[in-house]
């Protein structure tokens, strides 16, 4: 008796759906908008949101402008925090376009997440930021556990009266959050639907996906160099550049300013960073880039290079 060794080559026999869902196929690699925003928190471990800044962008002529700019806060916040941050938004001009928003706005937390952060993703606007999954943790209001081993955060509540339980909202979509390494992690959004189902056809409408971009993981994609906000900015020459200081969990003029800056930053660095980008003649869009891998099969896809697996036929 003698054992006998194969090899062989398996082939389904049922023709293979392409992993790309067919909203990611018809998308445009950059989006007409762009929501920004930045949070700043406490210095306790839970790191608890003390409040935030936010520009939504428009693409122009190649480059994203801001058209509207405003602040976001806790709903915990002192009196004399609040006082200090309407003080601000009342005294100082918006950094938008000639024809944008001419207030800073300011918004407690469940006006931000529902009128811009929900208005973005209906727009597809790029969601961005840089280190973006701890700011989307930030301002969320639960989480559980997702499916995939990531964090499923929930962002809308509503109170049962009869049970006196705060459920989700199950009409505002979740973001998953599931970190991959230290600097890359695959953020999505789910697709909630947006009203009860039509009595007609039992349907009902969904949300859009949302597009998520961590500027940090694509110019880790871009260059295969892990940045800081602020080594970006200086190896990128961009016109805003992050302040020295110090964070101190309050909410001082100071803290305002750095928290400001942080956000000009973010966008001089997404245009910059647009503009790289845009010299790589390969398909996916900009929040489809994972690693430095990613940009390499961008352009063995565009080549069309066979890999292995598909060079093999039947028989």
């Amino acid at each position: 008796m003698h054992d006998i060794y194969v090899r062989a080559h398996t082939r389904s026999l049922e023709p293979q759906e392409s992993k790309v869902r067919p909203e990611h196929q018809k998308e445009p690699k950059w989006s007409d908008h762009a929501l920004i925003f930045d949070c700043e928190t406490r210095l306790s471990a839970d790191q608890t949101l003390t409040f935030g800044f936010w520009r939504f962008c428009e693409l122009r002529n190649g480059t994203y402008v801001a058209v509207e700019e405003g602040m976001f806060h806790d709903t915990t916040l002192s009196a004399a925090e609040l006082k200090r941050l309407r003080k601000y938004a009342r005294n100082t001009k918006p950094d938008t376009v000639a024809d944008g928003s001419d207030r800073l706005h300011l918004f407690p937390l469940p006006t931000f997440i529902h009128e811009v952060l929900g208005i973005g993703i209906q727009a597809k606007a790029l969601i961005v930021g840089f280190n973006l999954g701890f700011d989307l943790s930030r301002i969320a209001l639960d989480w559980e556990t997702a499916k995939n081993g990531g964090w499923s955060l929930i962002f809308s509540q509503w109170f049962d009266r009869r049970t006196k339980e705060v459920n989700p909202n199950k009409f505002f979509p979740r973001i998953v959050v599931k970190s991959l390494n230290s600097k890359t992690a695959i953020i999505h959004s789910t697709r909630a639907p947006m009203s009860e189902p039509s009595k007609k056809t039992n349907k009902a409408r969904l949300w859009p996906t949302a597009r998520f971009l961590d500027l940090r993981t694509l110019l880790w994609a871009l260059r295969n160099r892990s940045y800081s906000l602020k080594a970006a900015c200086v190896e990128f020459k961009t016109k805003h550049q992050k302040i020295d200081h110090a964070p101190t969990g309050k909410v001082t003029i100071d803290e305002i300013n750095y928290a400001r800056q942080d956000v000009a930053c973010t966008l001089d660095l997404l245009n910059a960073a647009k503009q790289e980008f845009d010299l790589h003649p390969i398909e996916p869009g900009p929040d489809r880039m994972f690693s430095p891998a990613s940009v390499a099969k961008g352009y063995i896809d565009k080549l069309n290079v066979l890999y292995p697996s598909g060079k093999v036929t039947h028989g």
